[in-house]
C-alpha cells in the first residue's frame, strides 16, 4: 500500500513539473560589453521572486552574453546580473502564463568607471546610448489620454511652442520618427499630436545624418535634430485610436466668425513590423495638425517670400501672397502604411495626405520707417481670403539584397490649387500724421502647383571591414501656373496738403509660370587607414535649369487686357551647374570622435533673358570645409562642436532688373551684379546627466558670418520706395541656450532653468535725397532670456501642475538713425494645472500671458492673457470621454506681435465655447492606462 502511495506521488510530482515546464514563463536577454569589450561568458544571472526576494532560478550567459532562465511561475520577479569586473545590475520582470520576457541587449559597465557613476538599471529617467539621449517615457507622468506633444513639454531641454515647433536641447527638431521609421512622410505633427504619450517607450533624441551619410559614418552637412519615439511593445499589437465630435457657440461679443466644429478621426493598426494608419479633421478650432513646413506655408509664409541673411528683411516676389492668418477651417486627412518582409530584406513606407484651408483674415500692420534724417510712420490694412487644397504622397522601398548590398528608394510628390483674393490699403504719414502716400489695391490670384522629388541609393559594403562604397542620384521637378488680376490707385502727396498732387493707376491682368527643374548624384568611398580612422572620397554633381516667365497686360481699347506691358513683364532663364569633389576624414576612438574635411565647388551660372536676348555668364568656386568633434567625458556627459561653411547662391528673383509693381508703393527692382554669399558657421554644446540624482546640464552655442550677405538697398529718393538686393560683409548672429535641471526628492518638484542669450548684427544700404549714393546702416540687436520651469506631481498623479515663467530683455542700436534705437523688457508666462476630482471626473486649465514694456515708438497696451479651461468626464472604464471647453475666457486674444520697429494685428480665434465626445479605441485590454 505505502509502495502505492510512492508511486501515486511521484507520478503527480512528474505531472506537476511537465505542466509546468510546458505553461512556465522564461526570462532572457544579452549582455555586452561596448566600452573595454571584454569577455562576459559566465556571468551569473540570478532570479529572485519580487515578493520575498526568494530564489526562482538561475544561470550563467553563454559564450556569446546570451541567457535564458525558464519555466518560471505567472508573477513579478528581479534579475540580479553579478560579473566580477562589472556592476551588478538589477532588472524587474513581470512574466503571464507561458510569456517570454525579453531584456534585449544589457549594456555592463566596468567597476572601475563605478568610481565615476553608480549605474541602476530598470528607473533610468534620462540617458546616453552612443550620441543619442534616452528619456523613458513613462518617469515623467503626463495626464490620462495625453498626446506625445503633452509629454515632451515634460521631459527637461523640451521645448514646444504654440504652433508645435519642439526645440530639444537647444537645438531644433526638423524631423520626428516612429520606431526609427517616418510615420505619414516626415509629418511631425500627426505623430505628437495624434500618438498617445501611453503608447510611447522611449523619446530619442539625436543629431540625424542623411542616409548616405548614416551609412558612410561621415557627416555631408545635411544633418538634422531628429527625434525618435520608440513604441512599447505591447502597442505594436492590436488595433488603437481616437474618434472626436465636436461644436460649439462662438462668443456673442465676437463679430463675424461662425460657430465651431472639431471632428477628428485617428485610427492605427500595429502587429510586429507593419503599421496601418489613417486620420481624418475637419475644424475651424485652429486644430490643422500639419507638419511644420506646411505650417509656415499655411501660417503666413509665402513660396515666393524670400528672407535676407540677417533676417532682417523680407522679399516678396510674384503675385501676391498667401496669408492664412485668420481663422482656418481645415479639412484634413492622410493614410500611412509600412511594413518589413522575407526576414527584413524588403521595407515598404508610404503614404498619402489631403488638406484643404480655407481662411478668411483680417491683418493690420503698424511700422515706423527711418532715413538718415527722417522718420516716418506705415500703416496697412489686409482684408483677403486664401483657399489651398494639397495632395502629397511619399514612398520608400529598400531592398538588403545581401549582407553587403542594399537599395533605397525614396519619393515624393505634390499637387496643388491656391486661390487668393484681397484688399490691400497703406499709407505713409509724417510723424505728425499728414499723408505721404496712401494706396487701394484689390488682387486675385490662381495658382498650380506641384512637383516630384526622388532618388535612389546604393550602399555597398566590401570585405574589409569598414571599406564601403555608396552611390546616389535623385532628380526634382517643380512648376507654378499663375494667373491674376490687380487694380491698385496709388495718391502722392508732394506737398503734404490734403488733397493728392497726383494719382497714379494700375490695372492689369497677369500670368506667371515658374518652373524648376533638376538633377543630383553623390558617390562616396571610405577605407581605413589605420585602426578607428577612415577617409572619404566624395564627388557629387547638381545641374538646375529654372524658368520665370512673367508677362503683364493693360486694358485695351476694347476693355480687354490685351495690350503687353513690357516694363512689368520678364521671360528669364537660369542655369545652375556645379561640380563638387571632396575628401574627408573620421577618427572614431571609444571616448571620442572627429572628423574634418571639404569639398570644392566648382559652380557655373547662366542668366538667359529671353526678353532682351541678354546672355550673363559667371564662374564661382567655393570651398565648403566641415569638421565636427564629440567627446564622451564620462558616458552620461559629453561636449561636441564643430564648423561648417557653405555657399549660398542668388535666386533668379534677386537677380532679374525687372520691376516687380505687386505692390506699388514698395517696389522690388532685380540686382544682375550680386555675387554668392558665404557663411562661416560655429557650434558648440555640451550635455551631461546624472541619473540617480535627475540632474540634467546642457548647452548650445552658435556663431554665424556671412561674407557677401544679401541685404536690401533702400531707394526714397521717390515718393515710390524701391528696394533691391545687394551684397555686404559683416552680417552675424549669435545664438546661446543654456539648460539646467534638478528635482527636489522631498516635495517631488522639478525645476528646470534655462538662461539664454542672441544677438545680431544686420546692415541696409539707404538712399534719400541727403544721400544720393546710399548710406550704410548698421543694427545691433541683443537679447537676455531666462526661462524658470517648476513641475509637481502629487501621489497617484491625482493633480499635476506645471508652471514656466520667461522674462527678456531686448536692445537695438542704428548706426543711422540713433532714433530707430530702442531698450524693453517683455515677459511671458505659461502654466498649466490638471486635477482629478473624482475618479473620472477631472478638470485642466492653462493659462499662456504676453507682457510687454511700452516704449516710446509703441505706447499701446498690449499686454494680453490667455485663460483656457477643459472639464472631463470619463465612463466605461475611461473608452469614453465627455469634454467641456471654454478658450479665451477673459477674452483677450488680440492677434498682436512686435518685431523690431513692426506691430501686427490679426485675426485670431477668441473666446468660444466646445462640447465634445470622444471614444478611445484599444484592442489591447489588458494595457493598463496612463496614470
Amino acid at each position: 500500500m505505502r509502495i502505492k502511495k510512492y508511486v501515486l506521488l511521484a507520478a503527480l510530482l512528474g505531472f506537476i513539473a511537465v505542466s509546468k515546464a510546458q505553461n512556465g514563463g522564461s526570462i532572457k536577454g544579452h549582455l555586452a560589453d561596448t566600452v573595454e569589450h571584454k569577455d562576459l561568458t559566465n556571468t551569473l544571472i540570478t532570479v529572485m521572486n519580487a515578493g520575498d526576494s526568494s530564489l526562482a532560478g538561475f544561470t550563467r550567459t553563454a559564450k556569446d552574453g546570451a541567457f535564458q532562465v525558464a519555466n518560471l511561475d505567472t508573477g513579478r520577479y528581479i534579475i540580479m546580473i553579478t560579473h566580477p569586473y562589472f556592476a551588478d545590475i538589477f532588472e524587474n520582470a513581470t512574466l503571464a502564463a507561458g510569456a517570454t520576457s525579453d531584456l534585449k541587449t544589457i549594456h555592463m559597465l566596468s567597476k572601475i568607471k563605478l568610481m565615476e557613476e553608480v549605474v541602476v538599471k530598470g528607473n533610468r529617467s534620462i540617458f546616453m546610448s552612443g550620441d543619442t539621449t534616452v528619456f523613458t517615457a513613462d518617469s515623467f507622468k503626463v495626464a490620462e489620454g495625453a498626446n506625445v506633444e503633452e509629454l515632451l513639454k515634460r521631459l527637461p531641454g523640451f521645448q514646444v511652442d504654440k504652433d508645435g515647433k519642439i526645440t530639444a536641447l537647444g537645438k531644433k527638431v526638423e524631423r520626428v520618427l516612429v520606431d526609427g521609421e517616418e510615420f505619414f512622410g516626415s509629418d511631425p505633427g500627426i505623430a505628437t499630436k495624434n500618438l498617445r504619450a501611453d503608447n510611447i517607450k522611449e523619446v530619442q533624441v539625436y543629431d540625424g545624418k542623411s542616409d548616405q551619410a548614416a551609412f558612410t559614418g561621415i557627416d555631408d552637412g545635411k544633418s538634422k535634430q531628429t527625434l525618435n519615439l520608440k513604441l512599447k511593445e505591447d502597442k505594436k499589437k492590436g488595433y488603437f485610436g481616437k474618434i472626436e465630435v465636436g461644436g460649439g457657440l462662438k462668443d456673442k461679443s465676437e463679430i463675424g466668425g461662425d460657430n465651431k466644429f472639431n471632428n477628428s478621426i485617428m485610427l492605427n493598426a500595429f502587429k510586429a513590423k507593419r503599421k496601418i494608419a489613417a486620420y481624418g479633421i475637419m475644424s475651424n478650432t485652429g486644430m490643422l495638425n500639419l507638419n511644420w513646413e506646411d505650417q509656415e506655408k499655411y501660417g503666413g509664409e509665402n513660396e515666393n517670400m524670400q528672407v535676407s541673411d540677417d533676417g532682417s528683411a523680407i522679399m516678396y516676389f510674384g503675385g501676391g501672397g498667401n496669408r492664412s492668418d485668420g481663422i482656418p477651417t481645415n479639412w484634413n486627412a492622410g493614410f500611412h502604411y509600412s511594413n518589413k518582409f522575407d526576414a527584413d530584406q524588403y521595407s515598404l513606407n508610404a503614404g498619402y495626405k489631403f488638406v484643404k484651408i480655407n481662411a478668411p483674415a483680417y491683418i493690420r500692420t503698424n511700422s515706423i520707417q527711418f532715413t538718415p534724417d527722417s522718420t516716418w510712420k506705415n500703416n496697412s490694412v489686409n482684408n483677403n481670403f486664401s483657399s489651398d487644397i494639397r495632395h502629397r504622397m511619399n514612398l520608400m522601398i529598400e531592398d538588403k539584397i545581401d549582407s553587403m548590398n542594399t537599395v533605397r528608394i525614396r519619393a515624393t510628390g505634390n499637387k496643388g490649387l491656391l486661390k487668393t483674393e484681397g484688399d490691400l490699403y497703406t499709407e505713409n504719414l509724417t510723424q505728425d500724421g499728414r499723408f505721404i502716400t496712401r494706396s487701394d489695391a484689390r488682387n486675385s490670384n490662381e495658382t498650380n502647383n506641384g512637383g516630384v522629388d526622388a532618388n535612389v541609393l546604393w550602399m555597398h559594403k566590401f570585405k574589409k571591414q569598414y571599406r564601403t562604397f555608396s552611390a546616389t542620384a535623385g532628380i526634382n521637378y517643380s512648376n507654378s501656373d499663375n494667373k491674376g488680376h490687380q487694380y491698385s490707385k496709388a495718391e502722392f502727396y508732394k506737398t503734404l496738403g490734403a488733397i493728392p498732387d497726383s494719382i497714379a493707376v494700375i490695372d492689369q491682368q497677369r500670368t506667371n509660370n515658374n518652373e524648376s527643374k533638376s538633377v543630383n548624384a553623390r558617390v562616396a568611398y571610405t577605407e581605413p587607414i589605420v585602426k578607428d580612422f577612415y577617409l572619404e572620397f566624395s564627388y557629387a554633381f547638381y545641374k538646375n535649369n529654372s524658368i520665370r516667365k512673367r508677362f503683364s497686360y493693360d486694358k485695351g481699347g476694347s476693355g480687354d487686357y490685351d495690350q503687353l506691358n513690357p516694363l512689368f513683364s520678364n521671360d528669364f532663364e537660369f542655369n545652375n551647374t556645379s561640380n563638387a569633389p571632396g575628401l574627408n576624414f573620421r577618427v572614431n576612438k571609444k571616448k571620442y570622435n572627429y572628423s574634418f574635411g571639404t569639398t570644392v565647388n566648382f559652380n557655373q551660372y547662366q542668366r538667359i533673358n529671353h526678353t532682351d536676348a541678354s546672355n550673363s555668364l559667371y564662374n564661382f568656386t567655393n570651398y565648403n570645409p566641415r569638421a565636427n568633434f564629440n567627446y564622451k567625458l564620462k558616458p552620461s556627459e559629453s561636449i561636441y562642436g564643430g564648423y561648417s561653411g557653405y555657399a549660398n547662391a542668388p535666386s533668379l528673383d534677386m537677380l532679374q532688373p525687372i520691376i516687380d509693381n505687386t505692390q506699388q508703393l514698395n517696389q522690388r527692382v532685380g540686382n544682375p551684379d550680386l555675387k554668392p554669399s558665404f557663411q562661416h558657421s560655429f557650434n558648440l554644446g555640451y550635455n551631461s546627466w546624472k541619473m540617480l540624482t535627475e540632474r540634467n546640464m546642457y548647452f548650445y552655442s552658435n556663431y554665424s558670418i556671412t561674407q557677401n550677405a544679401f541685404v536690401n538697398f533702400n531707394d526714397y529718393t521717390n515718393l515710390v520706395q524701391k528696394y533691391k538686393t545687394v551684397n555686404a560683409n559683416g552680417v552675424s548672429n549669435f545664438y546661446l541656450y543654456m539648460g539646467y535641471g534638478f528635482k527636489l526628492k522631498k516635495p517631488g518638484i522639478r525645476i528646470d532653468i534655462n538662461p539664454g542669450y542672441n544677438s545680431g548684427h544686420s546692415i541696409e544700404f539707404i538712399k534719400n535725397a541727403a544721400n544720393p549714393d546710399g548710406v550704410k546702416n548698421s543694427t545691433s540687436r541683443s537679447s537676455y532670456n531666462f526661462g524658470l520651469g517648476i513641475q509637481k506631481s502629487f501621489s497617484d498623479q491625482k493633480y499635476n501642475i506645471w508652471v514656466r515663467p520667461n522674462t527678456s530683455y531686448n536692445n537695438t542700436k542704428a548706426t543711422v538713425n540713433t532714433s530707430v534705437n530702442q531698450k524693453y523688457w517683455s515677459y511671458g508666462l505659461n502654466s498649466e494645472l490638471r486635477g482629478k476630482i473624482t475618479k473620472n471626473f477631472e478638470l485642466r486649465t492653462d493659462v499662456n500671458g504676453t507682457y510687454r514694456q511700452k516704449t516710446p515708438d509703441f505706447t499701446n497696451n498690449v499686454n494680453f492673457t490667455i485663460w483656457n479651461a477643459t472639464a472631463i468626464q470619463r465612463f466605461h472604464k475611461n473608452e469614453f470621454e465627455f469634454w467641456f471647453r471654454v478658450n479665451d475666457i477673459l477674452n483677450q486674444n488680440t492677434g498682436y506681435n512686435r518685431y523690431g520697429f513692426t506691430e501686427t494685428y490679426r485675426t485670431v480665434l477668441k473666446r468660444f465655447y466646445l462640447l465634445s465626445f470622444i471614444w478611445n479605441i484599444n484592442s489591447n485590454k489588458s494595457a493598463a492606462p496612463a496614470k
